[in-house]
């Protein structure tokens, strides 16, 4: 339940232990307030558990997941600090995120480092802190984050360096928010169902004349018309000779009548991110480039169905590795193909770690939700192979959550 009233919001939180301090309207929390209490209750266990005094939050999907606090404010420096006890959370941010916190969080004490030639955000941290009494303590920080830049790091340990012990929190609240409740499944599910349908969309907006960009447009154009958020990070939309790459390009490029382009895109709802990879052939399909779809829609098949309980993301791999290395293209197979998604925000749509690589002993469990795909950039030849999809766990055979069509999509 997702509470609109602001009187029956502060009852809630009160029965908690929990003052709420803004008069703001609580209006756009993504879970129930149980749910994001229940959450915070589950990281205070393990600080507890790893001998932490506190954690410092910089990941901008884990101020979501914890208290629906939902922004882009943190590309300058916000912090949430998190103790192991029932002392109420705090955050350290700028006066544009003020309001946004009060009404899109269950975050109750807020604070605000103001912009100047001279400001170090870092130092105001280091007050919280003493306020909470944490000097000589053990203090976790989220480290494997793009909400912490290098700069704002080196200023946080120059400040905090001999005052108090940072510890990095390795992976904490990410390794929590690893197995997806319920809401957060059905968030994903909505995903799904809008990139179905941009899918469908790209392949009818395909043709021989248009720059890809154009394609491009229309998967952009169906996702938000269908609800979805911008998505995290630029799509891959690479024709012709592009389509070998592993990344996205600039500048728009014509397709021609005998052609490629590979596409792998994310969708996101509420935060949560769904993924997929296809490939376009234009003209005439040569032997070479159907026996790669070939190789690569097989192993595919193969790699889903060792998602399931109790096997390691390392063996997907391995499934991976033997289909492309016996299909003839170990040359040019990658070092990982996939990895979990979930709540994530720009720059990026992989929620990683985990990633799938040989030997990575991460187990599969019920909720986990995967993207992998088959990707084969043949730079001999020229030609491209992309197949790809986002799949969840179950106590039984893995659920693939974004449909491809049935054969390889060839536009004459």
């Amino acid at each position: 339940m997702v509470y609109h009233n602001l009187n029956l919001l502060s009852t809630v939180l009160t029965t908690r232990g929990i003052k709420l301090m803004s008069t703001e309207l609580v209006t756009n929390l993504p879970f129930s307030i149980d749910e994001h209490l229940s959450r915070q209750t589950r990281l205070r266990t393990e600080l507890k558990n790893a001998n932490l005094d506190a954690i410092l939050v910089f990941a901008q999907e884990s101020h979501f997941w914890l208290t629906g606090y939902d922004t882009g404010g943190y590309v300058f420096f916000q912090c949430a600090v998190i103790t192991p006890d029932e002392r109420p959370i705090i955050l350290l941010t700028r006066r544009p995120d003020l309001v946004q916190a009060r009404q899109t969080s269950t975050i109750e004490d807020i604070r605000i480092w103001w912009d100047s030639d001279d400001a170090n955000p870092a130092v105001d941290l280091k007050s919280i802190l003493a306020e909470l009494g944490l000097k000589n303590g053990r203090v976790g920080i989220e480290l494997n984050t793009h909400g912490l830049t290098g700069w704002n790091l080196w200023r946080v340990q120059n400040v905090l360096n001999n005052w108090c012990t940072l510890v990095d929190d390795e992976h904490l609240i990410r390794k929590l928010r690893l197995i997806k409740s319920p809401s957060e499944i059905a968030y994903t599910r909505k995903a799904a169902w809008i990139l179905d349908r941009s899918l469908e969309a790209v392949i009818s907006a395909s043709r021989p004349g248009i720059l890809d960009s154009e394609i491009k447009a229309a998967y952009l154009t169906s996702i938000l018309q269908d609800g979805a958020d911008m998505p995290p990070n630029p799509p891959l939309f690479n024709s012709g000779p592009r389509a070998v790459y592993g990344r996205g390009v600039s500048e728009p490029r014509r397709i021609e009548p005998q052609d490629q382009i590979l596409v792998e895109y994310p969708v996101a709802f509420r935060r949560y991110n769904v993924k997929t990879e296809w490939t376009i052939l234009f003209g005439n399909v040569d032997t070479a480039h159907r026996k790669m779809y070939d190789v690569a829609r097989n192993t595919l098949h193969h790699m889903t169905e060792v998602a399931r309980p109790g096997n390691t993301l390392g063996e997907i791999f391995d499934v991976h590795a033997k289909g492309l290395d016996d299909g003839g293209y170990k040359k040019h197979r990658y070092g990982a193909t996939g990895y979990s998604v979930g709540c994530t925000f720009s720059p990026t749509s992989m929620d990683a770690p985990p990633m799938i690589y040989s030997g990575n002993s991460t187990i599969c469990a019920p909720g986990m939700t995967l993207f992998y795909h088959v990707m084969i950039g043949d730079s001999d030849t020229g030609y491209a192979m992309g197949v790809g999809h986002t799949l969840l766990v179950t106590e039984g055979s893995p659920e693939v959550l974004t449909k491809l069509p049935d054969d390889l999509t060839v536009i004459g």
